[in-house]
């Protein structure tokens, strides 16, 4: 490769490398933005975050049809650090997996069923104490429900009940 072949690839890189690095960041500024009131928040790797409670709700529970299977509470540093008052940042994520019974006897994990997040961000959700609220089901991590949905399903059906606990129903365990 010439000399002048060199310099116009090396111009043409610089050129195309900008606009590029540009759309990176625009789509980071969109990741970013997406917890905010309109957007869509899922927080990816919540597995990786403290398990502040583990429940199993098995067929013998009247419950068990709406809330059945294997049900983990992850948490963000945030939310385990300002537990009962909790600070902007702080995410409780709500998984619900269904169990079956292995050939042994024992209660194995099978399909996820959903993602139930929450969110505080009191200036931009004040109209449901200060939560952002949004249920995924299945493989779904970029709709979930509506803001709205979201309000009524989540906040006005549920946790407006449990404003004395920052409309939290669960306690990490200890």
């Amino acid at each position: 490769m010439s000399g002048t072949s060199l310099i116009a690839n090396h111009e043409t890189s610089r050129k195309t490398r900008w606009p590029v690095l540009l759309l990176g960041l625009c789509g980071l500024g969109a990741e970013v933005l997406s917890g905010e009131k309109g957007g869509v928040f899922f927080p990816a790797g919540y597995r990786e975050w403290t398990v502040a409670k583990f429940k199993f709700i098995g067929p013998e529970s009247p419950r068990y049809t709406a809330q059945g299977g294997m049900r983990h509470h992850f948490v963000n540093d945030v939310a385990l650090a300002s537990w009962g008052k909790f600070r902007d940042g702080a995410v409780i994520v709500d998984e619900r997996v269904h169990a079956k019974l292995d050939e042994q006897g024992i209660w194995q994990e099978a399909d996820l069923m959903h993602v139930a997040v929450m969110r505080k961000d009191a200036t931009a959700h004040a109209d449901t104490g200060g939560w952002y609220f949004n249920f995924f089901t299945g493989s779904d991590t970029t709709q979930g429900i509506t803001a709205e949905q979201a309000k009524a399903r989540c906040f006005d059906a549920c946790h407006a009940a449990q404003e004395a606990r920052d409309f939290v129903f669960s306690d990490p365990r200890r």
